[in-house]
């Protein structure tokens, strides 16, 4: 799958005439008294604009922080302030690719947050690695984004593997027998198609169905028949939001209702519910990276819960695992250039492996070279929670067990619905 990947996004890179990389501008950190500048390419539109967007505001979010709050990160004996400079990249890995080198040759940025998605990561890495620039990815979870061996990827994001694990040990404690898998062609859905049949085998639960399907279909039934003919007890739909809301319409249009469903990506967003309705989301459950119910905090953002108070302040709305993502790579940026006491990138970056911290997201602590994972630049040891909607579209804690605030409950017939 990489191998692919790997090529395609090499072919991109040939036809831009970006293979030659390693001849970036100075960055503007070498003024002392200027602003760190940090590149931001990522999704406004296209297939990714919700999660985009999302992600962005968490960005946002923390770059407030620092500027108006602390007066900028303390960088030896001065406070720097930040400078964000944003680019659409329209969901498209060709843009991506073309705005990262942008960012770095022309702006000459200090460092790069980078956009949702891994593929549209990995492509950006293609980019930043030869040039030496730190890529936090603030919306990347995939093994394969991480198992390369790149030198200044970080994420604080639990990997893709380990998605679907709280809800599927939980869910064969009650008795379940078998699972159905409709996933996008993205590799970080892939990641999680293999990683849940993998756990489905060690579980004693049987795969009795496979679909995939291209990540901008915008007609899933025939994919969505086969799962039903095979009458799964559990359906894991892994895509983004979209996606989840077409396999939503689908399955009630075809007046399938799976006993249980998980979804990768869309119950985590307040447009899912907003979209479809409380009653037809309710009892989906999703794989979260964080809620605002979670015991965390640190100095900066206070607990989970007071970082949800400052974006439904901000932002008017409920936040979804990626503004608090987007939030906590940027944190441990800052957290790296004081422990530094430079933003000298070699420097930064094994302050980055040194991290060892608590925050508002949960821990954070990177894997370097020789990890037993065989991942570098990962968060490898952080949980990953489950949600279930309830009848009101509220996301509420279901496994693990011992962070459940719910037990979890069977979908509802659309028929009493």
């Amino acid at each position: 799958m990489w191998g692919r990947r790997a090529r395609a996004i090499g072919g991109v890179l040939a036809a831009l005439g970006l293979l030659a990389t390693g001849c970036a501008e100075p960055a503007a950190s070498e003024d002392p008294n200027g602003p760190i500048r940090i590149g931001v390419a990522v999704s406004e539109t296209g297939k990714y604009s919700i999660e985009g967007r999302a992600t962005k505001r968490g960005y946002q979010l923390w770059a407030e922080m620092v500027n108006d709050e602390l007066g900028g990160i303390q960088v030896g004996d001065r406070k720097r302030k930040v400078e964000l400079i944003y680019y659409d990249d329209q969901s498209d890995p060709e843009q991506t690719v073309r705005l990262t080198q942008r960012l770095i040759s022309e702006d000459g940025v200090d460092f790069i947050f980078g956009p949702y998605s891994s593929g549209l990561t990995l492509a950006a890495s293609a980019v930043t690695e030869p040039n030496k620039r730190i890529l936090f990815a603030g919306g990347a979870a995939a093994d394969s984004v991480f198992n390369q061996g790149r030198d200044y990827v970080f994420s604080p994001l639990t990997n893709t593997s380990r998605y679907t694990e709280s809800a599927l040990r939980e869910l064969a404690e009650r008795g379940v027998k078998t699972v159905g898998i409709l996933h996008t062609d993205e590799a970080p859905m892939v990641d999680v198609q293999e990683a849940t049949e993998k756990l489905a085998e060690e579980l004693g639960i049987k795969v009795v169905g496979t679909q995939r399907v291209p990540s901008d279909a915008s007609d899933i039934r025939g994919a969505v028949s086969q799962l039903r003919r095979a009458n799964p007890d559990v359906l894991v739909e892994a895509g983004h939001t979209l996606m989840g809301v077409l396999t939503v319409q689908t399955m009630r249009s075809m007046n399938w209702t799976p006993k249980y469903v998980v979804m990768i990506q869309a119950p985590t967003e307040r447009s899912f519910v907003e979209q479809l309705g409380a009653s037809a989301t309710e009892g989906i459950m999703a794989p979260t990276q964080w809620h605002a119910s979670a015991k965390f905090r640190d100095e900066y953002f206070g607990t989970a819960a007071d970082y949800q108070r400052r974006y439904v302040k901000r932002f008017g709305e409920q936040p979804s695992y990626l503004p608090p993502s987007g939030s906590a790579v940027a944190l441990s940026l800052q957290l790296a250039i004081e422990k530094a006491g430079s933003v000298e990138v070699e420097k930064v970056r094994q302050a980055l492996l040194d991290l060892d911290v608590d925050t508002f997201y949960g821990h954070i602590a990177y894997s370097g070279d020789g990890d037993p994972s065989g991942l570098k630049g990962a968060n490898v040891d952080r949980p990953m929670l489950t949600i279930q909607l309830n009848e009101k579209g509220e996301q509420v804690v279901v496994a693990p067990r011992e962070n459940a605030a719910a037990d979890i409950v069977p979908m509802k017939p659309w028929s009493e619905r």
